[in-house]
């Protein structure tokens, strides 16, 4: 019932709008296809059968102005700022509403293989209402968030070490993972996430 009843308050609002609820369900499906990766508008545009690229930006602004997701878009190393034009990343503000909007699109529940990207995700709401904006790093390596020279990247496993963060040349590193505590002099830090969301 929480579910539908969350549902119900989404479409609600997109009615009163005048936006489609059809093409609201296909880009949110869209959105949960590609949750934490890198994705363009033309293809979700292609996977999900909808007219144009610029459709789904629209949408994407419209659900981002109702505080359902978020877009993240990479950071431009040249000119300092974020690039519209490239590949976004979309999360939703709380997993809660991952898991309503997969239930009433899907019919499924959440499965242990997608935490990982649900933690990403609220690591990236962590960052954006500490900082305001959030970026993510991509030169032919990506790293999942990128502030101010550094990169923090989320690896929701058992084990980790250095390695699993990509080589690229950065000034602050910190490796968010599940449990371990480590420091990597003038190299990197380990914390586990929740430790990282508190000092947050």
């Amino acid at each position: 019932e929480t579910h539908e009843r969350y549902w119900k308050w989404l479409i609600g609002d997109i009615d009163k709008i005048e936006r489609s609820e059809r093409i609201t369900s296909s880009v949110l499906l869209g959105v949960l296809k590609n949750y934490g990766t890198r994705f363009s508008l033309n293809s979700i545009a292609k996977e999900m059968e909808i007219g144009s690229h610029v459709t789904i930006r629209g949408y994407l602004e419209v659900l981002e102005n109702l505080f359902i997701l978020r877009n993240v878009f990479p950071i431009d190393l040249k000119k300092g700022v974020e690039s519209f034009k490239r590949m976004k990343k979309v999360y939703f503000i709380d997993p809660f509403l991952f898991h309503s909007f997969k239930m009433q699109l899907t019919k499924t529940e959440i499965k242990e293989e997608e935490m990982p990207k649900l933690v990403e995700g609220i690591v990236a709401e962590h960052l954006i209402r500490k900082f305001g904006k959030v970026l993510y790093y991509y030169q032919k390596k990506e790293i999942d968030f990128y502030l101010e020279d550094s990169g923090i990247e989320v690896k929701w496993q058992n084990k980790v070490d250095k390695m699993d963060f990509p080589a690229v040349q950065l000034q602050n590193k910190i490796l968010v993972c599940k449990d371990q505590f480590e420091f990597y002099e003038n190299e990197m830090i380990l914390l586990p996430t929740c430790v990282f969301l508190l000092l947050v």
